[in-house]
């Protein structure tokens, strides 16, 4: 059983928001913000995200380092209970976290625009 520890997560963030330009420090935030959630658990429920936090979840997700899961439970009356949840998808974290990828960081093209129009 793998634990996602606060070193391997930012390695994996690291390695696909760092190629994207975001700086070593808003990283480690990010890192700090997930785990805050998380905190021992492999689960965190999606009820207790704001809209904005559960932006954050998704995008992670399409990273591949979370999973939204459905999980429904029959109560009284014959009724469904829908129970929301994201867990760590573990294989990615520890794939993205030691991926020795040398691409270079991606430039925004409208960086030297700026530069020119302030000068």
């Amino acid at each position: 059983m793998t634990i996602v520890t606060r070193d391997l997560l930012i390695a994996a963030l690291e390695s696909i928001y760092g190629k994207k330009g975001m700086v070593r420090k808003y990283i480690e935030e990010l890192a700090d913000f997930v785990l805050s959630f998380f905190g021992y658990d492999d689960y965190v429920l999606d009820n207790v995200l704001s809209a904005a936090e559960r932006d954050i979840f998704y995008n992670l997700e399409e990273y591949g380092l979370l999973e939204a899961r459905r999980e429904e439970v029959n109560i009284v009356k014959g009724k469904a209970w829908r129970i929301n949840q994201w867990t760590y998808n573990k294989n990615n974290i520890i794939r993205a976290a030691n991926s020795k990828d040398d691409a270079p960081v991606e430039q925004n093209p409208y960086d030297d625009i700026f530069k020119a129009m302030s000068e």
